[in-house]
This record gives C-alpha cells, structure tokens and sequence, in this order.
C-alpha cells in the first residue's frame, strides 16, 4: 500500500467529480472530507488497531475508505460489497492511487451472500446501510451465514430525533418529548423517503429497536455507543434461536383438521 503522495498530487481535484460521504487522510497531509470519520467510526466501534492476517467483508463501502483503512491496519485480504458502480464513488481510483493488490470489489446485494459463493470473513462491516434496506433482518441473517466471528454495525437513530421532516417543529417537539417514555420498546420508522428527504431510506430504527435487530439475528453485543442521533455496535457471532424458513412456526398453535 502506497504511503507518500505522488509528486504534485491534490486531493480536492483528485476527487472533483466523486461524492465524498467519508473523511479519511489517504496520505500525510492529504484528507478527504465527509460527515463520516473513517477512524473516529472504527475508534467508536472498537475495531482493533492491528487486523493481520484477517479477512475482511465491506457491505457498501462506497468511498471504499473503511475497506482501505482495514488494509492499512494490516487485513489479509478485504471483500468490498455493494450494488454501486465503484468508478463512480471513486472506489477504484483510490485504490489504484494507493497500489492496494489485496483488496477487490464485489458489485453485489447483501442479500446474495452465502459461504459457498462468498467464502466466511473473520470481521464484517455493516456500516450506515440498514436504514436503506427494505429487508434488514434477511441482510442479517445473510451476514450471519458468512461471518467467522466479529460483526460490527452503526446505523442513525430515532430516540432524540425526529426523522420526518414534515412534521411542524411543535409536532417535532412533542414526538421527541413522548420519546423518552415509547422509545423504552423496540421500535422503527418507516419511510417511504420523501419523508426523511431520502428516497433510498426504508427503516430508521431506536435503539433498542438496532440492538435488538442485531441480537436476533445470532449475535452477542459486546459493545455500543451512540450520540443520540447515530448508534455503533461491535458484536460476536453465537448460535441462532430460530431455524431459517421455519421462523415463526409455532408446533402447539391450533390448526384446523
């Protein structure tokens, strides 16, 4: 992995033409901008420093600046997923730019992982994506069949905001005030996306509505975080309670003869 910039190189006119959502230093000096820290995120997830010899999976890396920065840390190899064109979201640029041999995109949906076609990743990173899934816990249960061990997540939350900007600011007011007695259950926001100005969002969960998402899905929460608007969570692959494509199935309820 390349460590000094090239001669002349500008990091503004590098990525013109890209949208930058992660903030990260490619090279001393040199750092892009975005409402995402790519270190501070991991630093609040508590990935480890050091990831030598690991194998890494990436779901919807998008700058692709978490997927390089496990290769700095040493990963032996990191699998970016995602549905995005990785020319367009300057994936692959910078991975040319930064001479990285180990680490591959894959343009693929979450909801196609499986072990055989995939292989089973030491650490998988499922960051800012639940919320765009109309189907969260079948990405789960797909992360969970090609996890070896650690899982981490973050996702934005609903206990101290309000996501809907229709609503009057009294509205908005009263909703957050209610929160404090409501956001003790488990529960999501559904948007169609005009509502939260995102058309690709689908699910903004509580709290205890994302650990519980999590948790369900086969994973032991070792550790969260959040700021009130945005959650983190480092987990631990353990068995499943419940038996895929037989979930639900309840053997004593009544049934007709």
């Amino acid at each position: 992995m390349r460590e000094t910039a090239p001669q002349g190189y500008d990091v503004r006119e590098f990525f013109k033409k890209t949208y930058l959502f992660q903030a990260w230093e490619l090279f001393p000096g040199h750092a892009t901008q975005g409402p995402k820290n790519v270190v501070e995120h991991m630093r609040r997830l508590k990935v480890p420093e050091r990831l030598d010899g690991l194998r890494i999976l990436d779901i919807a890396p998008w700058n692709g600046f978490f997927s390089f920065e496990c290769v700095r840390r040493g990963a032996a190899f990191v699998t970016s997923l995602g549905p995005d064109d990785p020319d367009a979201t300057g994936y692959n640029a910078v991975r040319d730019l930064l001479e990285i041999q180990n680490c591959e995109y894959m343009r693929s949906s979450v909801y196609d992982l499986s072990p055989d076609r995939h292989g089973v990743f030491d650490i998988v990173l499922f960051l800012g994506v639940i919320y765009h899934l109309r189907h969260p816990l079948l990405a789960l249960d797909r992360i969970w069949e090609v996890a070896a061990s650690r899982l981490f997540a973050d996702s934005p939350i609903i206990d101290n905001q309000v996501v809907d900007l229709t609503v009057s600011e009294d509205q908005r007011k009263a909703l957050i005030a209610a929160g404090r007695d409501f956001h003790q259950l488990p529960m999501a926001y559904f948007t169609k996306g005009a509502e939260s100005g995102d058309p690709y969002n689908w699910f903004v969960p509580n709290s205890k509505a994302f650990r519980d998402f999590v948790e369900s899905s086969g994973f032991v929460i070792d550790n969260y975080f959040d700021d009130g608007g945005w959650a983190s969570i480092g987990s631990t692959k353990a068995a499943r309670s419940f038996v895929p494509g037989v979930e639900g199935y309840n053997p004593h309820a009544a049934r007709l003869t």
